[in-house]
């Protein structure tokens, strides 16, 4: 049942996800680098595998997780909210959800989605963004949507105004 007037909000992926997608391969080929240079690629004995099959595989998931950090995406639709993170993807509709949970952690703010009779929370990947004004736009754009807006919690609107601007 689509709701009039509710128009799909689409929230591509921030930088966190593009210095993820960066650090990903490289710390693929640091691992491989780091064996290499302690026993070679060479395969001893005692490995049930061979090296160059590890390399090949490692190289290969981490050019795989590299492309899904990048290609990130939420949408917030009329029915309810579609995510794919860097491992996972999920569909759920807005009555299942409970709420939406604006995380501040260090220099990023995050969004988990609790859903109903649902034990863990789910991260909304794509929301992550470094704690400035792009975080603020990620958030206005879930606010502009009704649905998502009725089950935002952010503990920055509850806290009580300073005269001084601190």
């Amino acid at each position: 049942m689509e709701q009039r007037g509710v128009v799909p909000i689409p929230v591509p992926a921030g930088p966190p996800a593009r210095i993820l997608a960066v650090l990903i391969p490289v710390v693929a080929v640091a691992l491989i680098a780091a064996r290499a240079a302690r026993d070679g690629l060479r395969a001893s004995p005692d490995d049930p595998v061979s090296p160059w099959i590890i390399a090949v595989v490692t190289v290969a998931v981490g050019g795989w997780l590299s492309w899904r950090a990048l290609t990130q995406r939420a949408e917030l639709g009329p029915d309810g909210l579609s995510c794919r993170n860097l491992v996972t993807s999920f569909e759920v509709d807005w009555d299942r959800v409970e709420s939406l949970i604006v995380l501040r952690r260090g220099p990023l703010a995050m969004v988990d989605l609790r859903i109903r009779s649902h034990r863990r929370r789910l991260r909304v990947g794509a929301a992550t963004r470094f704690s400035d004004e792009s975080a603020e736009v990620v958030l206005d754009q879930i606010r502009a949507h009704p649905d998502a807006a009725a089950r935002l919690i952010d503990p920055r609107d509850d806290a009580p105004l300073d005269p001084h601007g601190v």
